[in-house]
């Protein structure tokens, strides 16, 4: 598909985190906590010493799961029953209409990437998973979107997990999004809420709707059967607790060289889940607890309810990639600077259970320009990589370069008049030199001030094309926000807005793609 798009070099955004900018640039900075870069040789040796898992379960688990799903990911599914299938995997929680935008870009980052994948290894097949984070319990997280500058909120008093929420309480949030946006779009994906028995199963059918014919497998792991496959893993960690010390260690390590903790490991980094709640197990006097509940279990009774509940025990933000590598034949996992960050603590946790650890991608980044916003663009004399410095920095910039008055000279002649002064009056009396100076000083404040009034004029002057620099930046960062990070694709959908982005977004690039809409 052809379309207008740009690439701008990530080192010249200033949008990564110094951990991403290292791990793009200086990986071997980090090499002791990855299990290294994501090369095609080591994709290759990932392949090769990937420890096999129960593709039964997994399988059967999928089928139920997205019945209704595209042929083409449903085929998929069928793939992973061979051997020579191999995953590469996105997460995300489940925000409303698919949350902000590189939510987008996390899925179709790990789409493209399979297709490099299988033409790098023909004789491999690569299956592109979206995990559902259905088990995060922060609703609020979740629970909005943003159009623009507006800020819609569906209002539940529901509790627990929230893929489990019903969706019967969205009446009036979608109405208020359908007068808001009177998209196709929004229709379309409006009527998953309308008609779904939970959320998990609306997100399901959105990303289906948006993804399914690039093959795009979705998993919502709050599966009884696919925690069956943790109990083991479960059990040593209720049991013998040494995550949080391996994962303290390593985060020290990883702050000695420089880089912020992301994620703060837990005695027991589990939750117990059941009825609408979802709250923490802790281990007090040999009893285990479940935080702000009457649950609690002795050694025996907590394994039994493991054995006989698996649904009911919830990995935290520490156990959840764990979790992830054991029941999928997962090689690469994609995330953004924050994920990637988390990842970094959990090699030796990996190591501990003897699970595999993925190659660490970071997904692509995007920026969506608007038709009006090229046309504003295109008036002014910035090159792109400039409308990432600060608006005020830009404004300042094009005023003085087209401002028509230069005090320089004016400047530089009261300063020689000046300095003249002080000589002939320092041979009278050389005290009052200082009085002269002083003087100069006032005279430079002045001639400040008056730089500053013509400025200021000059803005007037200019006032057409300040506005367009603040429309652009708004564009750009909407809320002071970068745009993937806060708008939503409803703010911008146009027919077939999906295939430009998968068209124009390259696996394992370290540039930015500026996209050009209609």
């Amino acid at each position: 598909m052809k379309t207008s798009a740009h690439k701008i070099p990530f080192k010249e955004t200033h949008l990564l985190s110094q951990t991403a900018k290292d791990y793009l640039y200086e990986p071997e900075k980090l090499s002791q906590f990855i299990a290294g870069e994501p090369s095609q040789e080591n994709f290759g040796k990932s392949i090769e010493n990937r420890t096999e898992i129960n593709r039964k379960v997994l399988v059967e688990e999928l089928l139920k799961q997205n019945k209704n799903s595209h042929p083409a990911s449903l085929t998929n599914i069928e793939l992973l029953q061979n051997k020579n299938t191999f995953t590469v995997t996105t997460g995300h929680q489940i925000c409303l209409f698919t949350g902000p935008l590189y939510s987008l870009y996390k899925i179709i980052s790990t789409i493209k990437l399979t297709d490099k994948l299988k033409a790098n290894f023909p004789e491999k097949n690569f299956v592109p998973v979206f995990w559902m984070a259905t088990e995060d319990h922060d609703f609020e997280e979740i629970n909005h979107l943003f159009l623009g500058e507006e800020k819609l909120t569906w209002n539940s008093n529901q509790k627990g997990p929230v893929g489990r929420f019903s969706t019967e309480d969205m009446t009036d949030f979608l109405e208020e999004l359908n007068l808001a946006n009177q998209s196709d779009l929004t229709r379309v994906l409006s009527s998953y809420y309308r008609t779904s028995k939970n959320l998990a199963e609306a997100h399901n059918g959105v990303i289906d709707h948006l993804f399914g014919e690039y093959g795009i497998v979705i998993l919502d792991a709050d599966s009884k059967e696919l925690k069956r496959e943790m109990i083991p893993v479960f059990a040593q960690e209720l049991t013998e607790r040494k995550s949080e010390k391996i994962v303290l260690k390593q985060s020290e390590e990883l702050e000695a060289l420089g880089y912020k903790q992301q994620v703060t490991p837990r005695e027991i980094n589990l939750f117990y889940q059941k009825d609408g709640l979802r709250e923490r197990m802790v281990l007090e006097n040999n009893t285990y607890k479940v935080l702000n509940t009457e649950f609690t279990f002795t050694k025996k009774e907590v394994l039994v309810e493991l054995e006989n509940h698996p649904e009911r025990f919830s990995p935290n933000v520490v156990m959840r990639p764990m979790y992830q590598e054991k029941i999928l034949p997962n090689i690469g996992y994609i995330g953004g600077p924050g994920e990637l960050a988390y990842w970094l603590q959990l090699k030796s946790a990996f190591d501990n259970y003897n699970l595999d650890f993925p190659l660490l991608i970071l997904r692509n980044s995007a920026l969506l320009i608007p038709s009006n916003i090229v046309r504003k663009m295109s008036k002014l004399p910035f090159e792109l990589p400039q409308y990432f410095s600060e608006t005020d920095s830009l404004i300042k910039n094009f005023v003085e370069d087209n401002t028509n008055i230069d005090l320089e000279p004016e400047i530089a002649e009261i300063e020689k008049i000046f300095k003249l002064t002080k000589e002939k009056v320092g041979e009278i009396d050389f005290t009052l030199e200082k009085t002269v100076i002083a003087e100069l000083k006032r005279a430079q404040n002045s001639m400040e001030k008056i730089h500053k009034k013509t400025l200021k004029a000059e803005k007037n002057n200019h006032s057409v094309a300040i506005e367009r620099i603040k429309k652009i930046r708004k564009s750009f960062f909407p809320l002071g926000t970068f745009q993937e990070r806060k708008s939503n694709v409803l703010e911008f959908y146009e027919e077939d807005l999906i295939k430009k982005i998968h068209c124009n977004l390259i696996p394992l690039e370290d540039n930015l793609t500026l996209i050009e809409l209609n």
